[in-house]
């Protein structure tokens, strides 16, 4: 198996350089690096999330510096004229003595990379798994089955990639070849069990909403179901091509890799999955949050009425006074209590709202694009009036509010304040972690 020409692994170095330095600046942007950090003493909360920081950072790193050295080695080998007169590239095995002694430990940096690029994709597929399969009564996360078969699968990959590498070194097209196969089969495996998960993703947001959950976590399940599906797409034009490509490379004549096209075609595409796919799974495990970073906050206020009783059948009073600035007008909405819920009922996995009785503003139509607090009076409210979040419902085109404010018993607490795979710290903590 010639494994390609040195112009696949150079589209590899580049991805791999241009990702890398993309990872970097997307941490700094996150939290200044805060992920990487380990405290001198005492408790050491989001270890597991540090941990996955590190095994995320050291995929990123095996692979950058397994492309680079490789492309470096094959350029500076070249190609040789077959007896059919084909011009391919110098296998491993005919390699000058310098440059073949390096292989072997490029080859075992690849397999250590790849091993940990499957405990990255396994906790994600067993989290996500772990959420879906809550009951009624609340697991923790490291106490589930699910768990543990993370720890199973990351102890087989990290052990079990290196040692493929390891056994099958006599050979170094064969090793190449076999690392491919065993990664290639392991991450296409993880990517046809993760269809399992996004086939129940639309009924596991709809549960989430139905029991309460806020709005902008049910819109952060909903973004983060969107790319996961983009996500798995990649992920088989990842692992497939090197799967085709290794599996041709361990039998038979070898059409393919024999092939001047096929190798570097399926090399590339490999490539281009491999880091797409990445690069997603990043955004997902380090969601930032815009809003937090410009300033921004959500809250919920309270306001007194103007006067000790309100006919609720009588429109409200407009004043004709312009308010002292743009941002501190206060919209009130007074309204009889409303049965009506939307008629959009759930196929899909967008969040839905109790739209109001009054109608869409269609002169300012894409005004409100965030929650506003905004209080509003039942008939039966004696006391002081309660404040409730509103957003603008695009389907809709009107203001709508949420059924509950996030609080429902039925949610799983890290549901409540769910952030992404990889960020999970302990019950007791979970009503006093900051929002994000």
């Amino acid at each position: 198996m010639p494994g390609g020409s040195p112009t696949s692994y150079l589209l590899w170095s580049i991805l791999s350089t241009l990702f890398f330095t993309f990872h970097l600046y997307h941490l700094w942007s996150y939290d200044r690096f805060q992920c990487l950090k380990w405290y001198q003493s005492g408790r050491q909360p989001g270890a597991f999330k540090r941990f996955m920081s590190y095994t995320y950072l050291a995929t990123l790193s095996c692979l950058m510096c397994f492309s680079i050295a490789f492309t470096f080695f094959k350029f500076q080998e070249g190609f040789i004229v077959t007896a059919d007169g084909q011009l391919t590239p110098i296998p491993l095995e005919y390699y000058s003595p310098q440059n073949r002694r390096w292989i072997l430990p490029l080859l075992l940096i690849l397999s250590v990379g790849w091993g940990c690029e499957l405990v990255t994709h396994l906790e994600e597929f067993a989290f996500w798994l772990f959420l879906q399969n809550q009951g009624p009564a609340p697991r923790l996360w490291f106490e589930s089955g699910e768990f543990r078969f993370w720890l199973w699968g990351t102890l087989f990959a990290l052990m079990g990639m290196p040692l493929t590498t390891f056994i099958s070194r006599r050979q170094l097209d064969s090793c190449l070849a076999w690392t491919l196969l065993v990664g290639s089969s392991a991450s296409t495996a993880t990517s046809l069990a993760f269809l399992y998960v996004l086939s129940r993703f639309p009924a596991f947001i709809r549960n989430v909403k139905d029991d309460g959950a806020a709005p902008n976590v049910v819109l952060r399940l909903v973004y983060f179901y969107h790319l996961n599906v983009g996500r798995i797409i990649y992920r088989f034009l990842f692992s497939v091509p090197l799967f085709v490509l290794s599996l041709d490379g361990v039998q038979g004549t070898h059409p393919i890799n024999n092939s001047t096209f096929w190798p570097d075609f399926l090399l590339m595409v490999g490539g281009l999955g491999a880091f797409v796919s990445s690069g997603i799974t990043l955004l997902i495990f380090f969601p930032r949050s815009l809003a937090q970073e410009l300033g921004y906050t959500i809250i919920s206020v309270a306001k007194s009425p103007a006067t000790a009783s309100i006919d609720l059948n009588r429109p409200p009073v407009v004043s004709n006074q312009p308010p002292a600035s743009p941002k501190d007008q206060v919209m009130h909405i007074f309204r009889p209590p409303s049965e009506r819920v939307s008629s959009d009922s759930g196929h899909d996995a967008s969040p839905e709202y109790e739209l109001e009785d009054s109608p869409p503003n269609a002169a300012r139509p894409h005004s409100l694009g965030a929650n506003i607090p905004m209080p509003a009076w039942n008939a039966a409210d004696t006391g002081e009036p309660s404040a409730e979040s509103y957003v603008f419902d695009q389907r809709s085109r009107s203001l709508v509010r949420s059924r509950s404010e996030g609080h429902g018993t039925a949610l799983h607490p890290y549901v409540r304040v769910f952030r992404s795979p990889i960020d999970i710290c302990d019950i007791e903590a979970l009503d006093n972690m900051p929002e994000r």
